[in-house]
């Protein structure tokens, strides 16, 4: 209250000044008018500048959006060939192990079909010749010769079905480990493209950024030059009325009031400022750290049962907060998490993936329905590891952190909605 009574004491004063100020010739005046003129040509040749610069700022913004959107894909392809690779390796020592087991049992086999072809060979002879010297039937002679050649037909076909066995495991084998070679080769493929689209990506984001400060410069530009044109027109526009207006005598009585009243209006604007600044001991807020993230306790959960219990999605630093004011004049719908690139985001919650996919301002966003009209929402993220219509569980990872968008620090910025209302997120956060 006292500052801005301070500020309608100054606003009196320069009133005086104008209907108090010296008789101004009509030069005066045309000179100010030509000022006026030029400076409304530089805010025209800025003003179309800046128009340019904003397209090309356009432009970059959407060739960074493929860059991010390649560099998500190529993560997420990497990912998934890492588990079949896993998958593939367990797998093939699996199929060893049973070939060494059937290696074992193919050599007890031909093992005990030796024994036992030698021993018929010796007991068939013998009993051979036993059975014709005691002249036996000859049918039955015939009938236990034919036993013992079928017993040892037997044995040797079971020895070569389990060689069978064998050759079609080491078939096996040789498919998965080509199988394996294949899958190292196509992951060593997207590793070297990522590694040329990271390049590539942050060669447009320098581009970005550059033009992001130029377009900066020049509306700061821009707006000193519209604060100077409008000084200035309200200038002319007084110098006129002062030029019919002006009258000596009641100029020298207005004289000796403004010298009175300004140093008035000047002692009660410094004691009006000096009793609204701040004091100089106040005591500055420090910055919240956020050190838990969720975990799968929460799995399952109706997402209304949560409220006071979630985790927030990331570990770092919250440097903007819901409802307060942004650099731009908006305010904060969500939070923003600063911490350091390529660290893991998890869900606060499970749900369904119903938006992953690059957003103009928001970079890479990742968005999960909860159910009952509930959403969170992940944006400015380096990688995108879930796609539309995946479930998840609370815990699980969605994305990594990043800058994308054209985020100025790398981190993750982080909403709540219900019914497309935004929510404070801290007032759903548990201790």
């Amino acid at each position: 209250m006292k500052l801005h009574r301070a500020i309608f004491i100054l606003f009196a004063v320069c009133i005086l000044e104008v209907q108090a100020a010296p008789a101004v010739a009509p030069e005066e005046s045309r000179a100010k008018q030509a000022e006026l003129k030029e400076l409304r040509s530089q805010l025209d040749r800025l003003k179309k500048n800046l128009a340019a610069n904003e397209t090309q700022k356009v432009e970059a913004a959407d060739a960074l959006q493929d860059s991010e959107h390649a560099i998500s894909e190529a993560n997420r392809v990497l990912a998934g060939l890492s588990e079949e690779r896993e998958l593939t390796a367990t797998e093939l020592a699996s199929l060893e192990k049973d070939i060494a087991g059937a290696r074992i049992g193919i050599r007890k086999s031909q093992n005990r079909l030796a024994d036992l072809l030698k021993t018929r060979y010796k007991a068939g002879q013998i009993e051979a010749w036993r059975l014709i010297l005691n002249q036996q039937d000859p049918n039955r002679i015939s009938r236990e010769l034919t036993y013992y050649r079928y017993l040892s037909s037997a044995q040797l076909e079971l020895a070569r079905s389990l060689e069978r066995q064998l050759d079609e495991l080491n078939r096996l084998a040789d498919e998965i480990r080509q199988k394996n070679e294949n899958l190292q080769r196509i992951a060593r493929e997207k590793l070297k493209l990522k590694q040329q689209l990271v390049e590539d990506n942050q060669q447009k984001a320098q581009v970005l950024s550059r033009l992001s400060k130029q377009i900066n410069a020049q509306r700061s530009q821009v707006q000193k030059l519209s604060e100077d044109e409008r000084r200035m027109s309200a200038l002319v526009e007084r110098l006129n009325v002062l030029i019919r207006q002006q009258e000596a005598e009641r100029l020298r009585q207005a004289a000796r009031k403004k010298a009175e009243q300004e140093r008035l209006a000047r002692q009660e604007a410094i004691r009006a400022a000096r009793s609204g600044a701040d004091h100089p001991n106040k005591i500055q807020p420090q910055p919240h750290v956020n050190e838990s993230v969720p975990d799968e306790s929460h799995a399952g959960v109706a997402f209304s049962a949560l409220k006071g219990k979630l985790h927030l999605p990331v570990r770092g630093e919250i440097v903007g907060r819901f409802g307060a004011a942004r650099g731009e004049g908006a305010t904060w719908k969500g939070l923003f998490i600063r911490s350091a690139a390529g660290q893991p985001v998890k869900a606060i919650a499970s749900g369904r993936v119903v938006f992953a996919d690059w957003l103009r301002g928001f970079g890479n966003l990742l968005i999960l329905d909860h159910g009952g009209g509930y959403l969170s929402i992940y944006a400015a993220n380096e990688s995108l590891l879930k796609q539309v219509g995946e479930s998840v569980k609370a815990g699980d990872n969605l994305a990594t952190t990043g800058n994308s968008g054209g985020m100025g620090d790398s981190g993750v910025y982080f909403e709540l909605r219900q019914n497309g209302k935004p929510l404070d997120p801290m007032s759903w956060v548990g201790g």
